[in-house]
């Protein structure tokens, strides 16, 4: 069972949200990168999670 199933979506897109504030009060142009490479694999995680739900969904 993969962690995109155990979450919902919108748990996945406020974690993303949260590295990109992060990233944007960051200083260093690394720790940016890192940040953001962060947000986008939750934003990856909440499109994996939704598409879980809608095939859940559409089988019952």
């Amino acid at each position: 069972m993969g962690i995109e199933r155990i979450y919902t979506p919108k748990y996945f897109r406020d974690r993303a949200e949260e590295f990109l504030a992060k990233a944007d009060n960051s200083e260093h142009a690394k720790t940016k990168e890192t940040l953001r490479k962060v947000a986008k694999t939750y934003d990856e995680l909440a499109r994996r999670s939704e598409q879980i739900r809608t095939v859940r969904e559409a089988a019952e």
